[in-house]
């Protein structure tokens, strides 16, 4: 398992009154945030967990009078950062920020943390869809197309993904699980290869988000079978989901959380959502969500728990009938 370089932020802290020092302001002065708050992202710049982390450090920055400062962790799919906010103080100055690999990764690694026990699941902010893409040579324009293809040369055809665990590769192994099918699954870098590889007729099929699908597709390099959400994405409101495509209850969706290291005030809790979910409905931020295909979620503390719980029980099984380890 390669460790990717890690990005050091540097804060820059004013020294708080002694009985601030606990993260306890004195009496009639309970001000939060009280100093600029260090939000840890797991993954490097550029992706769309640190495009929507600095969505939201900017707003709440305004919001607060406080800087709210995206500090980059990358290494081990966000093992790496998810561990230093669990180590971190409960004084509500470090949030976490992550994907589904929240989830998943603990059903992979041997993490030194624990989900349950380390952290308060704040807020779901957004979810965004996948795409079902091919190579345009491929004889199949539907998903039962492919799906007939597939069974007729089983092993024959391959997908790409980023990484053992990502959400593309569980997208896959959904997807074969679902309708019967062999494909043999090839291994990228990153999402960008992966999808290069489907571009250059390398691998047959993946499953990329929809953002970075689309301007394939539009530009003839695809062809978008179909989403992987619930409902159809507005970005492609002439494709089928992968259910109305004829793929019983599937769904596989990214998102963004917010999370707490365990200990934080209920108060301090409530006020990160509310204040998140307020930002986020903006209509510059709309706007800026739509064009990646980010949908607004806004479950809060008492939902987001049982979210994290189901996604838990969904993906667990795709790994454990994939076979999928961490090589």
């Amino acid at each position: 398992m390669k460790i990717a370089s890690v990005i050091a932020v540097a804060l820059t802290l004013c020294l708080p009154p002694a009985a601030w020092a606990q993260g306890k302001p004195p009496a009639g002065k309970e001000i939060y945030p009280s100093r600029p708050v260090r939000m840890i992202a797991p993954f490097p710049a550029g992706g769309p967990t640190d495009i929507i982390a600095r969505t939201i450090a900017r707003q709440l920055s305004d919001a607060w009078g406080q800087q709210v400062i995206v500090d980059n962790r990358g290494g081990a799919n966000g093992v790496i950062a998810q561990d230093i906010a669990a180590k971190s103080a409960p004084d509500g100055h470090t949030l976490f920020v992550h994907s589904v690999a929240f989830v998943v990764n603990s059903l992979l690694y041997k993490v030194p943390y624990d989900n349950e026990r380390d952290f308060v699941p704040v807020s779901l902010v957004v979810a965004f869809p996948l795409m079902l893409t091919i190579h345009p040579a491929l004889p199949a324009n539907s998903v039962r197309e492919f799906v007939a293809l597939a069974k007729a040369q089983p092993g024959k055809l391959n997908y790409s993904s980023y990484g053992q665990g990502s959400i593309a590769q569980l997208a896959a192994e959904m997807f074969k699980n679902a309708s019967g099918i062999s494909l043999v699954h090839v291994l990228y870098k990153g999402s960008p290869q992966g999808l290069a590889a489907v571009i250059a007729n390398e691998v047959q099929a993946s499953f990329p988000s929809v953002a970075a699908g689309l301007p394939q597709v539009k530009a003839g390099r695809l062809k978008g079978l179909a989403v992987t959400s619930r409902a159809r994405a507005p970005l492609m409101p002439d494709t089928p989901t992968m259910i109305e495509a004829g793929v019983p209850d599937f769904e596989a969706t990214s998102w963004f959380g917010m999370f707490f290291p365990r200990g934080i005030p209920k108060a301090i809790i409530a006020k990160l959502h509310a204040d998140t979910m307020r930002l986020v409905r903006l209509p510059e931020v709309q706007q800026s969500f739509a064009t990646q295909a980010f949908e607004t979620v806004g479950l809060g503390p008492n939902e987001f728990p049982k979210f994290i719980r189901s996604e838990t029980r969904k993906y667990e099984q795709v790994v454990k009938l994939a076979k999928i380890k961490v090589e």
